[in-house]
């Protein structure tokens, strides 16, 4: 396996597999990592095979796909650099350099020339040992286990399904390194990713414990399992983070969901205006991009918004916010079972 050394330019990588801009975290990482050797375990096609058979990922041709690739990397020393410069941020760098992956920019030209989407996944999966061992001293249980191993499978599947990647985005790479790291567990409908630092958005609450509230895609926002998930998640955070008061705990969300936009569009008895109830809506923020997202499954913020679909009420009525250039707000709130606010 390659060593690290400083032979190479760090701008020449980031275009060698089609970044247009060099992302802030790579110049921290490749200073540390110079003059280290790739570790050998990353690129280990057996152990590979056994991690996907963990985390029960069953797909044939994206096994085929990923071991392809491994094979692809060991015979190019840039992609190992570049395999090891992702590791690094993710799963080695204490600092919080994985919080910049959400700002690298996306380029049409991305592995067009070298490299593929299945880097990503090869990178996520690499902190397989490391998520057996932080379930271990969280003390998950064995439902918590399952929805961990669930939720990397299905950042691992999911972007072949919406984008037709053969792969991931280092978005969902980036998503599913928090389960690994023990940042996320999921209680049914809702996840909660444990702060250990005070929010930006909620600076003004200071000295308690922070759970964000994640709404993942795809499933109804069904009440009584809104209501159920929060309502178990104590007891989970409380067996599961020992060091949390949960006098003090704090729940907050930035969603789309609490959107004000969204009180003149839907009835009030809609699930989504009835979660959004649950929360005091303390900021709403400009942003146009989680609806094209979310609402739409358009990844891309320049699109020709006639083509937005329109089959769903809440579609239609966005739609013509974005056909006459209104803005539209995502919303901060905090859940208002916190003391705090009453």
């Amino acid at each position: 396996m390659c060593e690290i050394s400083s032979m190479y330019n760090i701008e020449e990588l980031a275009k060698y597999i089609g970044l247009n801009d060099t992302p802030n975290s790579w110049y921290v990482a490749y200073k540390e990592i110079k003059e280290k050797k790739l570790p050998e375990t990353i690129l280990e096609k057996d152990l590979l095979s056994e991690i996907l058979e963990y985390y029960e990922v069953n797909d044939m041709d994206f096994k085929s796909n990923i071991l392809d690739t491994v094979d692809l990397v060991k015979k190019d020393e840039k992609l190992q650099v570049i395999v090891y410069l992702l590791y690094y941020i993710l799963y080695i760098d204490n600092t919080g350099l994985y919080k910049d992956v959400w700002n690298w920019k996306m380029s049409t030209n991305l592995f067009k020339s070298a490299g593929n989407y299945m880097i990503p996944v090869i990178v996520l999966l690499s902190g397989c040992k490391l998520h057996k061992e932080n379930m271990r001293k969280r003390n998950y249980d064995k439902e918590q286990i399952n929805e961990q191993k669930k939720n990397i499978r299905e950042c691992c599947l999911l972007d072949k399904k919406r984008f037709n990647i053969d792969g991931i985005r280092f978005s969902q790479m980036v998503w599913g390194s928090y389960f690994i790291n023990g940042r996320i567990i999921q209680v049914g409908r809702l996840q909660y990713e444990y702060l250990n630092e005070v929010p930006y958005e909620i600076a003004k609450y200071k000295n308690y414990d922070y759970f964000k509230i994640h709404i993942s895609r795809g499933k109804e926002l069904n009440e009584d399992e809104v209501d159920e998930s929060i309502y178990r998640s104590k007891n989970k955070i409380k067996n599961f983070y020992p060091e949390i008061d949960l006098s003090r705990l704090l729940f907050f969300t930035k969603s789309w969901l609490l959107s004000n936009e969204l009180d003149n569009i839907l009835d009030k008895e809609s699930n989504i205006i009835k979660f959004k109830s649950k929360f005091k809506i303390i900021k709403q923020i400009e942003n146009k991009s989680d609806f094209l997202n979310f609402v739409f499954d358009e990844k891309k913020d320049n699109i020709d918004y006639n083509n937005l679909k329109e089959e769903t009420k809440l579609q239609k009525e966005l739609k013509k916010f974005f056909l006459s250039n209104k803005k539209l707000h995502i919303g901060l709130g905090i859940l208002k079972d916190n003391e705090i606010i009453k």
